[in-house]
């Protein structure tokens, strides 16, 4: 059967930059050896002698059959001086591991189509995601495969469309897109559930462009509480300690960087208060990011192309939502207190707490359900709530 491959530009121009990486994937985490490769990288005349200390054989599964040692400081032992790989130098691409032939690129599939993507936790990618103004691009070439899949909801797949739609609203502020956004994955829900015809979606979309356009949605978002520094803290604070519960190796250094930039924020009695991080961003980070104003549209974007929104993990369209807004919030507060520790925001700045959080982020294999247990106990339970962790 015929189906699509989809590839944004973002992947077709990604290209590994090697040793000049500022947090390579050569450092700090489980390189996984499929057999094939372990096999093939013992036998190989130039590499046999530095695989029987440099590889430590586990045999898990087929595709984890051995992986990489790492030395003292956290490198992969192939590396050789230069931070380059002697297997991919002395036995080209083709002797190389599944895992570090692919990463950091991705893909999922829905539907039978093909969606080819990268990983946040690259600072390359990361580069080509948030950067690069053709950065989403798109190639659609055809596929041909025989494996069956199952279909797309069709509330799913409208659903996703609108969000796409509603975020990209020529002249609409963020918030407000994400505000309809947050409406829309409402009705979505109970189309999901069963308790309306999936049309009550297109219905509410038209809706939310009707508000859009004469203003009540930007009333809407405005009405809210903002008085919630207690709330947004208890959220800040709970994932922050989460992700320093029991870190990934890889990148550690520059997760403490962000950590001494909170700490920096800190008065005399140690205490760190959300509105010093609010403030920092109105009045630090907005200035500096003058320059990236599509830089957030650009992230949810790619979120909801690699997420697969709203269909992400087991939640419902609204806790997808609602752990896309968190995520959104804490992306914020780390470009807040680096802006404030370092008077501004550089381009390796930016990219450092985008890689660092998504780093830290996807290594949590229960993260989202976390995060949604978080947000009940802090009271970010309904659309309400938890907008106003844009405020």
């Amino acid at each position: 059967m015929k189906y699509s491959l989809i590839r944004p530009s973002f992947v077709t121009n990604f290209s590994c930059i090697g040793g000049e990486c500022e947090d390579s994937c050569c450092y700090g985490w489980n390189i996984h050896i499929d057999k094939q490769s372990y096999k093939k990288t013992l036998a190989h005349s130039e590499l046999k002698v530095l695989a029987k200390t440099a590889l430590k054989k586990v045999k898990k599964s087929e595709q984890v059959w051995a992986q990489a040692v790492l030395n003292e400081e956290g490198a992969c032992g192939f590396l050789d001086e230069n931070k380059l790989c002697q297997i991919h130098a002395k036995a080209g691409e083709a002797l190389l591991s599944n895992t570090c032939k692919t990463y950091p690129r991705m893909a999922h599939m829905r539907g039978g189509d093909r969606y080819d993507s990268l990983s946040l936790s690259c600072p390359e990618a990361a580069r080509n995601i948030l950067l690069r103004p053709d950065a989403f691009r798109v190639e659609r070439t055809t596929l041909t495969h025989h494996r069956t899949f199952k279909a797309t909801p069709v509330w799913a797949q409208k659903a996703y469309d609108y969000s796409i739609q509603l975020l990209l609203k020529p002249e609409q502020p963020l918030e407000h897109g994400l505000t309809a956004i947050g409406i829309l994955m409402k009705t979505t829900e109970r189309v999901a559930n069963g308790e309306l015809e999936s049309s009550a979606i297109d219905n509410m979309f038209q809706q939310l462009i009707i508000l859009s356009d004469n203003g009540q949605l930007k009333q809407h978002f405005e009405g809210f509480n903002q008085d919630t520094d207690a709330h947004q803290m208890h959220a800040f604070t709970s994932i922050q300690l989460w992700l320093n519960t029991n870190k990934v190796r890889r990148g550690r250094s520059r997760f403490e960087l962000i950590n001494q930039a909170i700490c920096a924020m800190a008065d005399e009695e140690k205490s760190i208060s959300m509105s010093k991080i609010n403030r920092a961003w109105k009045e630090v980070a907005v200035p500096a990011l003058q320059d990236q104003q599509e830089l957030f549209s650009r992230y949810l974007l790619y979120y909801f192309y690699q997420m697969n929104f709203p269909l992400v993990d087991k939640l419902t369209p609204s806790q997808a939502f609602r752990v896309m807004l968190l995520d959104f919030f804490m992306l914020r507060c780390y470009l807040a207190v680096i802006a404030a520790k370092n008077e501004g925001l550089s381009e390796h700045d930016i990219i450092m707490c985008f890689q660092v959080y998504h780093t830290n982020r996807q290594h949590k294999a229960n993260y989202s359900q976390y995060a949604i247990n978080l947000l009940d106990e802090a009271k970010f339970d309904d659309l309400a709530s938890i907008l106003t962790l844009l405020s």
